[in-house]
């Protein structure tokens, strides 16, 4: 039996023995890293934590792994990598986390300039303080984490045979959100759009999210990126869940497929919460500019969103989040690259720009919260409008931020998330 312990550094036992562990301070990090999340992270990810200023840092990371896999034994199956993320799962038992973690961990990435696993450590160590001790024993328990539910990502296939990664966070009531563009099932819950709200959903109810077909951990080498293909593959979803009647959330492109889904499938949706929402693509703007600005979006994603360079994703960035940080900015940035390569970005702005749904959405009888940021850049609030004006049952909340989702570091945030509660709790079960 294999057990892992976090105490002022990291050690390892099979079945009472010793095991020694790599020396590299980097190593034994992340190993504990992985063990207290036990979630799929992205390589990028854990490169950017460790290996931010090496001169290779995806070798850094295959290095450590091959150490860590060695120090776990050939017998034990709880690290699992391939070419996009890298996943530990570590039984519950098996984890113990002292009062002291951290204390030597914390200059394990020997140059002290790696700033996202220090407030990891931070974080890790006021956890641990709070744990209980058996009164008979000075032996700590595992820590139990109440910080961050547990995600479990798994696969199924739309009806071409496309694989759509799906996953699925917290206890209660459950609640399903509509893919939409920029979204990846593992990097998301640490980028400043996606994390608050995700985290906020899983600590309430059983929430259901999936990567569009195309992004994330979906598949990107797919011949149709359409929207009768976005509402295909939430139809798989919602059936390989086997979900008969649930709120069903929609972002941004995401609404859109969300009220055609509701309008083919009126007695499973029991509600609609839209967020930054819009009937009609970029080329159903009456304004040429804003068409003209449309087409050129796609010419400098096609040939700049893969570069070194984050200048052409900036575009994107300032958009979204006008009033985020330079840091909230420079994570967005990264986070963009890691969604889907440069033909794939091109391709979804081209399929924005054509969808439409004013002609079917007054067909949808569904209780429906439309929410929308008064200063939104990306997509104009009077969008929103328009769907509120066209549902026969929808209300419409407008959100004091300048950005396209409200982040949880904003007033705007918490108004939003207290509307979506008491929304889905007013909806029948």
């Amino acid at each position: 039996m294999i057990h892992i312990v976090l105490s002022e550094d990291i050690s390892l036992t099979a079945h009472g023995a010793p095991v020694e562990l790599p020396k590299s301070r980097k190593a034994r990090a992340l190993l504990a890293y992985l063990a207290v999340e036990g979630r799929r992270i992205h390589r990028l990810r854990l490169c950017e934590m460790f290996w931010d200023k090496a001169a290779d840092p995806r070798g850094g990371l295959r290095w450590a792994l091959t150490r860590l896999k060695k120090a776990l034994g050939e017998d034990c199956d709880w690290l699992e990598a391939d070419r996009n993320g890298v996943c530990l799962s570590v039984p519950e038992n098996a984890l113990t986390i002292d009062s002291a973690a951290g204390e030597r961990l914390l200059v394990a990435t020997e140059s002290g300039e790696h700033d996202d696993y220090a407030a990891w450590l931070v974080d890790l160590r006021e956890r641990a303080a709070t744990q209980v001790h058996t009164p008979s024993s000075d032996v700590p328990v595992p820590l139990a984490s109440d910080a961050c539910p547990r995600q479990t990502i798994r696969y199924t296939h739309a009806s071409d045979g496309t694989r759509v990664a799906y996953a699925a966070m917290g206890q209660g009531r459950p609640v399903l959100k509509a893919a939409n563009w920029l979204s990846h099932l593992d990097a998301e819950l640490e980028v400043p759009v996606w994390s608050g709200f995700v985290m906020h959903l899983a600590r309430r109810y059983r929430i259901y999210r999936y990567d569009e077909r195309g992004n994330g951990l979906s598949d990107w080498n797919v011949d149709d990126l359409s929207f009768d293909a976005f509402v295909s593959d939430l139809e798989c979803v919602a059936d390989t869940l086997e979900l008969e009647r649930f709120p069903l959330i929609g972002v941004s492109q995401g609404g859109a497929v969300s009220i055609e889904y509701a309008r083919r499938h009126p007695g499973r949706v029991s509600g609609l919460i839209l967020i930054g929402a819009y009937p009609t693509g970029w080329r159903a703007n009456p304004d040429p500019a804003k068409v003209e600005r449309g087409e050129a979006e796609m010419t400098l994603v096609r040939h700049g969103w893969g570069d070194d360079s984050p200048a052409y994703r900036q575009i994107f960035s300032h958009s979204f989040l006008p009033s985020a940080s330079p840091e909230q900015l420079e994570r967005f940035n990264s986070f963009q690259r890691q969604t889907t390569d440069a033909r794939n970005a091109a391709r979804f702005i081209d399929v924005f720009g054509n969808i439409d749904v004013r002609e079917t959405m007054a067909e949808v009888d569904t209780p429906t919260l439309v929410l929308h940021s008064r200063g939104d850049r990306r997509v104009s609030p009077k969008m929103s409008a328009q769907i509120a004006a066209a549902m026969p049952r929808a209300e419409l909340m407008t959100l004091p931020s300048n950005n396209h989702i409200p982040i949880d570091t904003e007033p705007a945030f918490a108004q939003m998330m207290d509307a979506i509660d008491s929304f889905i709790a007013q909806l029948p079960e």
